[in-house]
């Protein structure tokens, strides 16, 4: 309980009053004594307080005689001024009141005659010091740490008190509890040794601690990534496939139960992710879509070439072919698979993911002479997914338009209570109780074959993927539950954007909670419940400062808190299955085992068979706790967040990124620079890909480098200085070459080429960056390479506004420090640098 801060109390009431302190004048013959409420105003004033009812005493001198007595007034607060015969001593004296209009415990105070003679100490008296706990009269065995170790040390100190002790048996009742403390104490040491360890980043052991020591340092542990894919259905009949229904491939490995062959599902769902199959989305497939063959409109053009965004198909199908994928900033589409399937095992069969963007329906116009299909449907696909490779259109090529994602894992949903519940079989979240008193709330999800909590993340990145865990408040209706509102998943609860008192989240905790013993009692089992391993995920609500904390029940029906909590299990690489792999699904397979068991299984009965073309891919492991450990000491010395000298700002810029996340700057410049007011820093960036700044990318960087600078300090951006190159080559062409074919290659080696797949050239900009030279012997090198060229006779060089024409006979050309070679041979932009070749000899 704790202890009432009596002066308040006085202070607020006019009974009684108490000395607060004592005043003693610079001639230490005259004293105030000053209270805790004005004496004077008392409902029975201490106006007629007697000089035989105040003492001055010491404990080793006798007590100090007051002449007079006199009520005075000092800073504007009633005082009792009192006159002594002589100034007191050294020693502290107490001066008290006997009076029932004092309060007992504050009618005397210490102090010194002395108080206002000149000291180098503080004034403040001395802490007071505890007594000493008395000594043991015998030896500590501080070393003993073990079971053993603790028996000895107990048996000798049993030896030493009580010489008469020497029963030794192992029945003996004193050895008997010698042994059940030593046991205690070993494990209290194991568990002494776990806290220890668990405190150092270099020796813990536990997820959980790994992640909190790596969060200090802003550096995220990745839990991996699910894969996923596609399945192609065949259907017989139009019917909607729901997400979540859940499909597998067996893998090498198994069980064997009862003489037959089990074999480990790998297991996969429909659908994007667990909150589609939530809203309850669906898939629609036709048979329509089944197989589309393609139109030949001439026996020249039978091979869908590399870089190819369109096809044609027979017969007509816009209707058949809705674009219902419409992800926010993309146009409508749908996903086809564009496969060949030659008779011919020597040729390779090929397949290919498109999106289709456009659907149209056009007509044959010399299908009657030719007797093909009149009706054709164009399709057209986003340049993302160009072809990589040829397609033979006569190697039995279909389009298969019945293609859905999945993603790895199953599903489970498990109901649990806050606090007591008045439902059998729901189990109670396990409640933990903190050092400040807040009130966490946890609940394992289980995962008894260890295959890992999915985590999804849209680019790719296991650093920024969500958990597949969907977290309701929920209601009993019987025979089953009702969903109610939803609770968001947060990586913490708290940090940059840290959960208010009434936001409704959740994050996961490393580790599993679970029954530890029981122990039998009347009236039943007292089970106990503590964490149980560094494995698996466990939710953890707010604790009222941060996220809100869950309602606990009293244990009445009425007042049942409940939550519903859905999950996905199959994380990691091993959802990265071969192409062909994946074709049962739940309630085609007569063997299906029902692990989990589902309420009710859709009907599929409109499903002839699925496969999956393609490999599933992108199944990541979670990070180990060796690559943590490794990674996350250097983490905050890897990235700054200030930019103070140039090196920061060039540096900083260099990190610039787009949208997409991707790093667009292939290395910047910086100065500082007085501007009349103050010291201003300029950078220079020079992008990857690109010979200047665009106007957007300045905006851009300008808003990026301006995370970093100091206040006060202005950044200008500046774009590069070019050192524009032209040159004059002449080149000799072998007799068996054509001269036009040659300086075509060569102006390619130079240059590079676009299209499907672009080749970078020799003047390409991301070779050049600021101060980088222009290296006569590598120039010739790239030109010699080419088929066809015998020799490179001479070469002339000119840099435009700095020197005319002449031959280029030195080693290299070096640019300034803060400029950057270009050479575009662009005929719109010749001052961005332009080469003349002129050949010689050939065929």
């Amino acid at each position: 309980m704790s202890a009432p801060d009596r002066r308040d109390k006085i202070a607020a009431q006019h009974v009684v009053t108490g000395i607060d302190f004592v005043y003693v004048h610079p001639g230490q013959e005259s004293l105030d004594v000053f209270f805790l409420t004005d004496p004077l105003a008392l409902t029975a004033p201490l106006a007629s307080l007697t000089a035989a009812q105040v003492r001055i005493h010491a404990e080793v001198l006798p007590n100090v005689e007051i002449v007079s007595m006199a009520w005075a007034v000092s800073d504007g607060r009633n005082v009792l001024r009192l006159t002594t015969a002589a100034p007191g001593g050294f020693v502290p004296y107490r001066l008290t009141i006997d009076d029932a209009r004092i309060d007992p415990f504050f009618n005397h105070v210490e102090f010194s005659f002395k108080a206002t003679c000149p000291s180098p100490f503080d004034c403040e008296p001395p802490p007071r010091e505890c007594s000493h706990e008395p000594g043991v009269d015998f030896p500590v065995d501080t070393l003993a740490r073990d079971f053993w170790s603790f028996r000895t040390a107990l048996l000798d100190f049993a030896a030493q008190r009580y010489p008469d002790y020497k029963d030794r048996l192992e029945a003996d009742v004193g050895v008997m509890l010698a042994e059940i403390m030593s046991h205690l104490g070993d494990e209290m040491a194991y568990y002494q040794d776990r806290v220890g360890r668990e405190a150092s980043l270099e020796s813990a052991t536990q997820r959980r601690s790994l992640r909190r020591h790596a969060r200090l340092v802003d550096y995220v542990i990745h839990d991996g990534l699910g894969a996923a894919g596609w399945i192609d259905v065949q259907a017989s009949a139009p019917g909607n496939l729901p997400a979540g229904v859940l499909l597998w491939a067996d893998s090498d490995s198994g069980t064997i139960v009862n003489g037959v062959f089990l074999p480990r599902r790998i297991y996969f769902e429909v659908g994007r992710g667990l909150g589609e199959a939530v809203a309850g989305e669906t898939y629609a497939v036709d048979p329509a879509r089944n197989v589309l063959l393609p139109h030949i409109w001439d026996e020249s053009a039978t091979c869908l070439e590399v870089g190819a965004t369109e096809t044609w198909i027979d017969g007509h199908h816009a209707a058949d072919l809705p674009l219902d994928d419409t992800p926010p900033g993309r146009p409508p589409g749908r996903w086809m698979i564009l496969r060949t399937d030659p008779s011919d095992p020597s040729l390779p069969a090929r397949r290919h993911l498109v999106r289709v963007i456009q659907v149209i329906d056009e007509t044959d116009p010399l299908a009657g002479v030719l007797g093909t299909n009149p009706d054709v449907t164009r399709l057209v696909w986003e340049r993302a997914q160009a072809l990589p490779f040829d397609m033979d259109l006569q190697a039995s090529f279909t389009v298969r338009a019945n293609v859905v994602p999945i993603t790895a894992g199953k599903s489970r949903t498990a109901q649990f209570s806050i606090g007591p519940s008045s439902l059998e079989g729901v189990p109670r979240a396990v409640e933990r109780t903190g050092p400040n008193g807040s009130v966490a709330f946890l609940f394992t999800l289980a995962d008894p074959d260890g295959d890992g909590l999915v985590h999804l993340s849209d680019s790719g990145d296991p650093r920024s993927a969500r958990p597949e865990v969907h977290l309701t408040e929920a209601t009993h209706v019987a025979p089953g539950f009702v969903a109610g509102e939803a609770w968001d998943w947060r990586r913490s609860l708290l940090g940059v954007q840290s959960s208010q008192p009434s936001d409704t989240h959740f994050t996961l905790d490393d580790g599993t909670w679970a029954r530890t013993v029981g122990y039998q009692r009347l009236g039943g089992e007292v089970v106990q419940v503590d964490y149980l391993s560094g494995a698996g995920f466990s939710v953890r609500f707010g604790d009222g400062e941060f996220g809100r904390a869950p309602d606990k029940g009293s244990g009445l029906p009425a007042d049942d808190k409940l939550f519903q909590v859905t999950w996905r299990v199959g994380n990691g690489k091993r959802g990265n299955v071969p192409a062909g792999s994946i074709t049962t699904w739940r309630g085609k397979d007569p063997t299906d085992r029902k692990d989990p068991p589902l309420p009710s299984d859709p009907s599929l009965s409109f499903v002839d068979a699925i496969s999956n073309p393609l490999p599933t891919a992108g199944g990541v492991e979670p990070e180990t706790a060796a690559d943590v450990k490794k990674l996350a000491p250097d983490a905050f010395r890897a990235v700054t967040y200030r930019a103070v000298i140039p090196e920061d700002y060039a540096e900083a810029a260099e990190r610039a990124v787009d949208e997409d996340g991707r790093a667009w700057v292939q290395r910047a410049g910086a100065s500082f620079r007085w501007t009349g007011s103050w010291l201003s820093a300029f950078v220079t960036a020079d992008p990857i890909g690109a010979p200047e700044l665009t106007d957007a990318r300045k905006r851009q960087l300008g808003r990026w480098v301006d995370r970093f600078r100091q206040t006060g300090r202005e950044v200008i951006l500046r774009a590069p200085k070019y050192a524009d190159i032209d040159l004059i080559v002449k080149i000799c062409v072998e007799p068996s070459s054509y001269p036009g074919d040659v300086l075509a290659a060569v102006l390619v080696a130079l240059f590079g080429k676009g299209g499907v797949r672009p080749t970078p050239g020799f003047f390409d900009p991301d070779n050049f960056t600021f101060g980088t030279t222009l290296d006569r012997s590598k120039l010739e090198a790239a030109i010699q390479r080419v088929p066809g060229v015998r020799a490179v006779e001479w070469m002339k060089i000119r840099r435009r506004g700095w020197f005319d024409w002449r031959a280029f006979k030195e080693l290299f050309y070096r640019p300034a420090i803060d400029e950057v070679i270009r050479l575009e041979n662009d005929p719109l932009h010749p001052e961005r640098g332009a080469i003349r070749l002129i050949p010689e000899g050939g065929a």
